[in-house]
This record gives structure tokens, C-alpha cells and sequence, in this order.
């Protein structure tokens, strides 16, 4: 039987309740909402961490950023960690990479933590090609503005509306539709990783989809009086920082940025489209593996919070997970609790791949196939540290650092070094607004709840020999 070709679709801040598959009526997914109907559906699927390369380190990895090392946006991912895309090479698969792969800074970070790099050697963390479009490591997609929409450099610089063949969404899906066909056209096993920034709004959607939603008929976040005051001090800080340097959004703006946030959500779409519809031409789509995912979610003003890290409700951290694996022809939706850092063993086990050690998330293919006794998780860890975004609200990062374990039914965060802490009974408060840490009738759930992380904690170390970092 032929090798399975994987196919990643990964976007950036793509909150769960933002796609049509998983509730949301006023966004247009069309594309992921047939994918889903056919697919496995994952209602409860965590990132591990609330910000970009700390996430997509353990999606690509298998590792929590606590083992890999990569504890915040600024911090390489070490060239020592074995990542998907090096073992499926290792074992014939042609690999590539095009848009975000944030393995590294794509811009510089206030005070620390490593320059702008970028892949001028390949293979680059295993991908054998890579077409990257963000920040300052996008010089590729601005040399194909620059030869084929002169007129438009300015307008794709200012981040301006410009016709979708400009946008630098379709480039990257154009990167990927070229490499598919030319792996399909010689019969070799591929690797993809199509992936996006641009859903931390404003976004700014093309021709075509900019001012398709009426922002009267966003839904915009319940704000309860006193939230802040159930809350750590940090996320008041937060907040009045934030409309201390006019960065929070009053409600016309952030329903106009929400706005903004669904029509680039839909382009996203159109863009999964396009990509099956070249999987399909090219006669392969049957026998690829096909997730659409998210590296983590966003706050858009939940709690006051306005964008994501470093926060750890569920708006930030439940991300979508679909898959679709050949030969699999049940669809199913499950409540199951599964982590990012099971994407990597659930791609070589449909693969027949053994997984590299050191790894340490759990193959889903039992649960997307159905079979009897499948189980997810009891608990997902969540992680948080030293966000650089906080020096943006006159906070200092180093004074953040949380972990945190989600059951079912409870939440629970704890903060390094400070005496205060989040927990929450998500049966009665799904919305996370009432905080039980310190309410003495619920001590004994908080102490049973912190047990269950000290040991997930030990049982989550790094199960291979110490190596040094390259940082």
C-alpha cells in the first residue's frame, strides 16, 4: 500500500467558535464545514501554551514547551529537537513548509531573546522547502509583489486591501497547491504544512471579502461588572495598560475589528478549498491525511483582554482539530480532552512510522477511527510564561509564569511564585467568570485539583538525556 501523503492546515488565533462546523452561524467556512462533515471533529482540543512558537514547537515536536524550550514568543526552537517533518524526510517523504512556521523570531522581541534568523540552509528543521510570508522573513512573497503587482507593494507593506491573487494568504496556498502537484506528478510521498498568520485583528482581507460582515451583527464578549476583581491583579493591569496607550478597543472599534476577524476567517476558508480542490485534481486526496487546526485562540475582549496571551481561558487556549485519514470512512464529533502535542504521533502512527523518543503526546488515531474503549485524556496541561506582549501593557514578563491543568469539568491555575491563583467549575460556569481559588468551599477540589498537576508536572519531564540548548 502506498504511503499516506499528510497534509497540515494550521492558522493563527483561530478561536474554535469562530468556524461554522463548530456553532458559529455568522462566519462563512463552507470548505471546513464539508471537510468536517466527513471528518473527526474534536470540541475539546487544547494547545499547550497561549502564544504562537511556543505552540507550533509542540505541535511539531510532540513536546510540552516546559521539555522543548520553547517557553515564549522570542525563543528559537533548539536545532537538537526532532521534529515531524525530519522524521517523515528520514523515512522518503518529500517535505515543505510554506507561510508561518515561527520555529524562530520573525521580528524582534523588546529586550531579548534571539535575532531574526531564517531558513538560508536547508533542510530547514526538516523541511526540505520552505516559502515563508511573515514579518521579516517574508522577503519571498514581497519579491513576487514586487514582480507581479508593482503597483501594490505599498498597499501590502501598509497591510491595505488588495485583490485576493496579491494576498499573502493565497500566495502561501499557491506555494503549497505548486508543491502538491508536483510531488503527486511524481509519485512521491509529501509532507505539507500549509499555514497562516493574520487572524489577530484588525485583519485585513482581501478584495472580495472586506466589508462582507456588518459589525452591528458581531457578537461581542458578556462583561460582568467586577470580573477584574475576581481575578488576579494581572489581568486588571492588563487591561488598564492597555487603555492607558489607547491599545483597548471601545465597542465600535472591536465590533469593527471582529468584523474583520470572521472575513478573513472566511478567506481562510476559500483557501482550505482551494487547496482539497488541488489535492483532489491531482488524485491524491484520497489517500492523504488531512488536519485542519490552530496553533491557539484569542481573547477578542473577553474578560477585558483584548488579543490572546498570556491568558489561559478557553477562548485562547480550545483551539478546532479536524482530521481526515484514508481509509477512515466513519465521520465523528468527539468531547474527548486531547492536546497539539498529540499531532505529531497521531500523523506517524496513520503512517505506520514508529515515534521518535522523547515525544510525549498520544496517537488519536483509535479515537478518529472509533474503535471501542477509545479514550482521550483525564487532563490537558496549559502553560504560560514571561509573554513578551506584557511589556506592551507596562507589565514586566518575567513576573507571569503559570501552568495550569483542565479536566472535563474543572480549570485550575497556578502562578510561580505568587500567592493567588484561577480556579473554575466549568458544569455551572462554562464562561470561567466566577473564581473558586480562594473560596474555602472549595479547597479540598482546589488541593485535589493541584495534586493532579504536581503530577503531571513529574510525569510530563524530558524522558531523554540532557542536551544543551543552542540558545
Amino acid at each position: 500500500m502506498a504511503k499516506p501523503n499528510v497534509v497540515l492546515f494550521i492558522t493563527d488565533g483561530h478561536r474554535a467558535d469562530t468556524v461554522g462546523c463548530y456553532g458559529n452561524a455568522l462566519v462563512r467556512t463552507p470548505n471546513l464545514d464539508a471537510f468536517a462533515v466527513e471528518g473527526a471533529l474534536f470540541r475539546r482540543s487544547f494547545c499547550s501554551h497561549s502564544v504562537c512558537m511556543p505552540t507550533r514547537a509542540s505541535i511539531f515536536t510532540g513536546r510540552y514547551p516546559h521539555v522543548h524550550g520553547v517557553w515564549a514568543n522570542g525563543v528559537p526552537l533548539p536545532t537538537t529537537e526532532i521534529t515531524l517533518p525530519q522524521v517523515l524526510a528520514e523515512h522518503g517523504y518529500a517535505t515543505c513548509a510554506t507561510g508561518k512556521v515561527h520555529f524562530e523570531p520573525q521580528q524582534a522581541y523588546r529586550d531579548h531573546l534571539a535575532p531574526v534568523l531564517g531558513p538560508e540552509r536547508l533542510p530547514y528543521y526538516g523541511f526540505q522547502a520552505v516559502h515563508l510570508s511573515e514579518n521579516a522573513l517574508g522577503k519571498e512573497y514581497l519579491r513576487f509583489i514586487d514582480h507581479h503587482f508593482p503597483a501594490l507593494a505599498l498597499h501590502v507593506i501598509r497591510r491595505q486591501t488588495v485583490p485576493e491573487e496579491a494576498h499573502d494568504l493565497h500566495w502561501i496556498t499557491s506555494q503549497g497547491i505548486e508543491f502538491v502537484e508536483a510531488q503527486a506528478a511524481a509519485g512521491r510521498p509529501f509532507f505539507l504544512s500549509c499555514s497562516f498568520h493574520e487572524l489577530s485583528p484588525p485583519s485585513n482581507p482581501p478584495e472580495g471579502f472586506a466589508g462582507t460582515v456588518n459589525p452591528a451583527d458581531v457578537p461581542v464578549p458578556e462583561l460582568r461588572p467586577g470580573d477584574l476583581d475576581r481575578r488576579p491583579p494581572y489581568y486588571r493591569q492588563c487591561y488598564e495598560g492597555y487603555l492607558r496607550n489607547g491599545r483597548q478597543p471601545d465597542e465600535r472599534t472591536l465590533r469593527r475589528h471582529i468584523a474583520t476577524y470572521y472575513e478573513q476567517a472566511a478567506f481562510l476558508d476559500k483557501q482550505f478549498g482551494r487547496l482539497a480542490g488541488a489535492l483532489k485534481r491531482a488524485g491524491v486526496w484520497d489517500n492523504t491525511l488531512v488536519l485542519f487546526t490552530a496553533d491557539h485562540g484569542l481573547s477578542l475582549n473577553d474578560h477585558y483582554q483584548w488579543r490572546h496571551g498570556p491568558f489561559l481561558f478557553d477562548q485562547v487556549v480550545n483551539v478546532p482539530m479536524v482530521w481526515r485519514l484514508p481509509g477512515v470512512a466513519q465521520p465523528s464529533v468527539t468531547d474527548e480532552l486531547v492536546e497539539s502535542i498529540d499531532i505529531l504521533p497521531t500523523v506517524l502512527d496513520a503512517c505506520g512510522i514508529p515515534v521518535p523518543p522523547g515525544a510525549q503526546g498520544r496517537s488519536l488515531v483509535p479515537l478518529i477511527r472509533g474503535d471501542p474503549g477509545a479514550k482521550g485524556k483525564d487532563s490537558v496541561l496549559l502553560q504560560e510564561r514571561q509573554a513578551p506582549d506584557l511589556a506592551a501593557r507596562g507589565l514586566d514578563p518575567a513576573t507571569i509564569h503559570q501552568v495550569a491543568l483542565r479536566t472535563t469539568d474543572w480549570k485550575l491555575i497556578h502562578y510561580v511564585d505568587y500567592p493567588h491563583g484561577e480556579l473554575y467549575d466549568l458544569r455551572n460556569d462554562p464562561g470561567e467568570f466566577e473564581n473558586l481559588w480562594a473560596d474555602p468551599g472549595h479547597l479540598p477540589q482546589r488541593r485535589e485539583l493541584e495534586a493532579l498537576l504536581m503530577d503531571r508536572l513529574a510525569g510530563a519531564h524530558d524522558p531523554l538525556p540532557t542536551r544543551p540548548y543552542d540558545w
